[in-house]
C-alpha cells in the first residue's frame, strides 16, 4: 500500500512513524553550506539546538537561517534563529540570514540564492538541510527536488526517537505531524516526488 491510495485520516500511530521518523539521519556528514529551516519564533530553540549540534561537530562552516516572519507576523525566524545560534557561540560569520522564505519550498529557493551570493555555486559539492525531525522526511525531498542535481543532499536532525514519541501526546506536533502527511501526499499526487510505501 502507499501513501496515494490511503485515507491520511485513517493512518494509525505506526503507519505514521513508519512516514515520517523511519530512517532519518542523525550522524553529521560534512558538508559546504547548511539550511536551517524556519519554524515560528516560539519553537525556534527547537530547531536551533539541532543545528548548533551540527555545527559544534563539524557539519558545515555556514548555516543560511531561512524564514520570514509567518507565525508572528512581528518577528522573523531568521532573526530569531540568529539570536539563538549567537547566545550558544556560533560566531556570526557562519550564519546566514535568509528572511524573506515564507514556506519549505521558499526555504530551498531564497536559501539557494542567499548561497549563490557567498560562493560560485558550480563550486558547491554538498548542502545539508537541517529541522525537526517530523519535517525532515519533506524538507529533504524538496530539497533534492529543486536544489541543483549535482550538489549532494541530505539531511540532519537530532532526537528522533524523544520526537517520536512525544508526538502521540503534544498537540503542536499532532498537528504538525498530520500536516506533514497531506502535504506529502498532495506533493506526491501532484508528481513532484515518488510515491511512499507504507508498511
Amino acid at each position: 500500500m502507499y501513501l496515494s491510495q490511503t485515507d491520511v485520516n485513517a493512518l494509525t500511530d505506526a503507519q505514521i512513524d513508519g512516514i515520517l521518523f523511519s530512517g532519518l539521519n542523525e550522524t553529521v556528514y560534512k558538508s559546504n553550506f547548511a539550511i536551517l529551516c524556519g519554524t515560528s519564533p516560539e519553537h525556534v530553540r527547537i530547531r536551533t539546538d539541532i543545528a548548533f549540534k551540527y555545527y559544534k561537530n563539524g557539519g558545515a562552516p555556514y548555516i543560511v537561517l531561512s524564514g520570514s516572519a509567518v507565525a508572528d507576523k512581528t518577528v522573523r525566524e531568521s532573526s530569531a534563529m540568529y539570536r539563538q545560534l549567537i547566545k550558544a557561540g556560533v560566531p556570526d560569520e557562519a550564519l546566514i540570514t535568509e528572511p524573506c522564505a515564507c514556506d519549505t519550498i521558499q526555504n530551498m529557493t531564497c536559501s539557494l540564492t542567499a548561497v549563490c551570493k557567498r560562493t560560485d555555486i558550480m563550486e558547491a559539492e554538498s548542502i545539508a538541510v537541517i529541522t525537526e525531525p517530523f519535517h525532515l522526511r519533506r524538507a529533504l525531498a524538496v530539497a533534492k527536488l529543486l536544489l541543483p542535481a549535482f550538489i549532494n543532499v541530505f539531511g540532519f536532525t537530532s532526537g528522533v526517537r524523544e520526537q517520536r514519541i512525544l508526538r502521540r501526546t503534544d498537540e503542536r506536533l499532532k498537528k504538525c505531524a498530520q500536516n506533514e502527511i497531506n502535504i506529502l501526499k498532495d506533493l506526491i499526487s501532484k508528481g513532484r516526488i515518488h510515491d511512499i510505501e507504507i508498511k
